[in-house]
């Protein structure tokens, strides 16, 4: 029996095949290598009559996204050249990130977004108010970067990531959540003898005194603590959206402003005390939120810095050696690169030197590692497990593969659905309601009494001032938010909260998330009579001189059942196929199936004959295998697997029993994702998805009704948990999927990425029974106020009791399961 059939097994292992793969006599489409004896990957491409051959996932992934990349720009040509001027039809687009700083709420996102797509020459803008970054495409040929930030600059915001800066910004928060609080103390100690002193208990010159100072330290509260809100209303109003700081700042004001009356004439009732307990208590729940958004982006941050790739440029291949560390994006075509085992590649290119094996789980979901030799095209963002290669750029900077993924994922992020958060709901009708009531109260008064008329309009701003409304989404949201952390999960996007108490399905990516990112020895098939322990050592052994991530699996196995490897001499690696190595005297190969059977002497290939059979049972399973042999024949059949995290089906059955659809989405191989749904009790999995598949997968579920959540790690989610209404990204996966997270998982157990969704359903229950008060505690002192039986100091009273019993009842959400 010859090596060929063994050969083409091993093949197809240790490729993708698509579940309708026919065997090709061609080459792959993408990068030129041969498809005999392999299972080819399709794909249609839209306005192509015939299906493209490919000779692996890979290849089919970077040729989908160039081919989406080129698409949409003759899409965007043709769009432009319809409804945009000339000069941008014909230029091309370019894409910017702005860092913008100072923005203090949705609506300052929105303003920035109106202003900048009013500049000369932009095409496109999204504001992330959570990322704090602005995504603007533009002409190059009408508008530079600077000119967009100046654009942004002129709106009343800062760009830039001084880190002075930041640090300044966040002292003065601090100091004015400082001053709040201090004053509010001070002013309610100066307030407490009015209220329990009895009439003509106090001298009038000592109560104008006590007034007076309470003036005097309310004064800055509202000026400089509460400038945030005045802020965050103007910016409302600038851009045509009312939010609940706006009747916010109007019921402060008509407070402040009537009690500075009431100071200043020596009539009439006062309500500092209420304005600063109210101003403390809403800086201090923001202040919260804010720390628990920025805990999340220094996260993100900080994963972003470690991964911003190298490149080990060669100067003079192949005439010298010597190379220069370079940043990734200053790679250009035709440079060569050596990437050393361990190392991720930096850019696309083929392999012009070495042999190895290397992981692209992270890009394109495919779990088992793939082999490259000379002639192998590479994707940026692979790693490399065995040999130093040798690699020619094709494509660099925002040609490669993996910045086609970020422009799919910022695609994604702008198809988004936007969360309107509820207190915004309702602001816009609470508005409108206490404008009129108010308006209605002081003419009917002037008609009755006018003497009355100022005093119970003011009662009536008082006591409608949105102090409970305002405070019942941020302080529930804040003690939810502080109730994951505590469990290791960073908020990213508060908002998500409230879509993610109402998901009705979660989609979940499987390498890395659902199972172990590196492979295990599952099963041990001896083929001769040795005992277990020493086929063990003996592999053990052998793959102490190896890093593929099978080596690590035999390695794992044989410390866990505490066999110690087998001492070897005269060994030697083989990149992409195996060791050889001695043992007692006795040479042993253990790796690829073909690479093994030509230690084998060709008199007793007989002793092979079983092994194609066994070999193909296991590609239908959808796992890897590796042969250990020596000079008569093969010994066993080491089997491997992806291993289901031991968290995962409790981690199923918790999405379920709250009432949402679990799905599995992966770019991995049908009969692993398989065998991995049928294991966890999944109804729909989902194989073979590119980054972009997945992702209209999603937006057509969005486009049904669904809220949809997705969970995931690689780099090939990123674009979907954009996409999603609620993401989730786990800490120990790749940062271009953190960056679009609206919630980071810090922990390795699922069971913190289930309790995202319990904590977001209680939170909200919160929220609901808060604004349920707090409107009911409205539609009572309204008419109170309005018809006169509602003194302004009950109305401050009121005001006061409500927004502690809302805060009061939000803090139980710092409970979860």
């Amino acid at each position: 029996m010859s090596a060929a059939p063994l050969l083409r097994k091993a093949k197809q292992l240790d490729r993708a095949a698509a579940p309708d793969g026919a065997r090709d006599a061609g080459v792959c489409d993408h990068c030129g290598d041969s498809l005999a004896g392999l299972k080819v990957v399709r794909r249609m491409f839209a306005g192509e009559r015939g299906a493209r051959a490919f000779c692996c996932l890979g290849c089919a992934f970077i040729a989908e996204q160039l081919y989406l990349a080129r698409s949409s720009d003759r899409d965007r040509a043709a769009l432009e050249a319809s409804v945009l001027p000339p000069a941008v039809a014909r230029g091309g687009s370019a894409r910017l990130q702005v860092p913008v700083r100072g923005m203090v709420c949705a609506a300052c996102a929105l303003l920035i977004e109106h202003r900048l797509r009013q500049a000369p020459g932009v095409v496109a803008a999204q504001v992330d108010f959570a990322a704090r970054r602005a995504y603007v495409t533009y002409d190059a040929q009408r508008t530079t970067p600077a000119e967009l930030a100046r654009v942004i600059e002129k709106s009343g915001y800062r760009t830039g990531t001084s880190e002075a800066q930041e640090k300044r910004a966040a002292r003065v928060d601090l100091l004015r959540l400082a001053i709040a609080w201090l004053a509010m103390m001070q002013v309610m100690m100066l307030a407490l003898p009015t209220y329990i002193a009895g009439p003509g208990d106090i001298a009038p010159d000592i109560e104008q005194l006590l007034r007076i100072a309470q003036l005097v330290l309310a004064a800055p509260v509202v000026v400089f603590s509460g400038w945030p809100l005045v802020r965050a209303a103007v910016s409302q109003l600038r851009a045509g959206q009312v939010g609940m700081d706006l009747p916010i700042v109007l019921g402060l004001g008509a407070a402040f402003g009537a009690s500075a009356w009431a100071v200043f004439t020596a009539r009439g009732a006062v309500y500092f005390d209420s304005i600063t307990m109210f101003v403390a208590l809403v800086l201090g729940a923001r202040w919260l939120q804010a720390r628990a958004l920025a805990r999340a982006a220094e996260h993100i941050d900080a994963a972003e810095r470690r991964a911003t790739l190298t490149a080990q440029r060669l100067r003079a291949f192949p005439a010298s050696g010597a190379v220069d560390s370079i940043a990734a994006d200053e790679l250009k075509s035709g440079d060569h690169v050596l990437v050393a085992p361990g190392e991720t590649v930096p850019a696309d290119g083929v392999v012009v030197r070495g042999a190895s094996t290397l992981s692209q789980a992270w890009l394109t979901g495919e779990s088992t590692p793939i082999d490259k030799a000379m002639g192998s095209a590479v994707l940026a963002g692979s790693v490399n497990f065995d040999q130093p290669l040798v690699i020619e750029v094709t494509r660099a900077g925002s040609g490669t593969s993996l910045a086609a993924l970020r422009r799919l994922v910022d695609d994604a992020g702008r198809e988004r659905p936007r969360v309107v958060e509820l207190a915004n709901r309702v602001a816009v009708v609470f508005l409108w309601v206490v404008i009129i009531a108010t308006a209605l109260t002081a003419f009917a008064w002037l008609a009755l009494d006018p003497s009355q008329a100022l005093p119970n309009a003011i009662a009536l701003l008082v006591a409608t001032c949105p102090c409970a409304l305002s405070l019942a989404a941020p302080a529930a949201l804040t003690a939810t938010q502080s109730a994951l952390a505590r469990r290791g999960v960073l908020t990213a996007r508060a908002a998500a909260l409230q879509p993610a108490a109402r998901v009705s399905v979660v989609a979940s990516d499987k390498t890395g998330t659902l199972t172990t990112a590196q492979p295990a020895v599952t099963r041990i098939v001896l083929l001769r009579e040795r005992p277990l322990h020493q086929i063990v050592a003996i592999a053990a052994g052998l793959e102490t001189l190896s890093m593929h991530p099978y080596a690590r699996a035999v390695a794992a196995h044989a410390a866990a059942a505490k066999i110690e490897p087998a001492p070897v001499t005269d060994a030697r690696v083989e990149g992409s196929a195996g060791v050889e190595a001695s043992v007692d005297g006795i040479r042993y190969r253990l790796g690829r199936p073909d690479y093994a059977q030509a230690l084998t002497a060709a008199t007793i290939e007989r002793a092979w004959a079983r092994l194609p059979e066994l070999l193909d049972l296991h590609a239908h399973a959808g796992t890897g295998v590796a042969v250990l042999a020596d000079g008569e024949g093969p010994l066993a059949v080491f089997v491997f697997a992806e291993v289901i995290k031991r968290d995962a089906a409790a981690f199923a059955e918790r999405v379920r029993a709250g009432g949402a659809d679990l799905i599995l989405l992966s770019g991995d191989r049908r009969e692993a994702v398989e065998r991995v749904a049928r294991e966890l009790h999944i109804e729909r999995g989902f194989a073979n998805q590119t980054p972009d598949s997945k992702r209209q997968l999603i937006a057509g579920m969005q486009r049904e009704g669904r809220v949809v959540a997705m969970i995931g790690d690689g780099m090939n989610d990123a674009p979907v948990l954009a996409q999603a209404d609620v993401s989730i990204a786990l800490a120990e996966g790749s940062t271009l999927a953190q960056t679009r997270a609206d919630f980071i998982v810090t922990s390795p157990r699922l069971a913190d990425a289930a309790a995202v969704f319990a904590a977001a359903r209680r939170g909200m229950a919160i929220v609901r029974q808060n604004f349920a008060w707090a409107l009911a505690y409205n539609l009572i002192a309204i008419p109170l106020a309005a018809f006169g039986y509602l003194t302004p100091a009950l109305a401050a009273a009121g005001m006061a009791a409500s927004s502690l019993l809302v805060v009061g009842n939000a803090l139980r959400a710092r409970a979860i399961d």
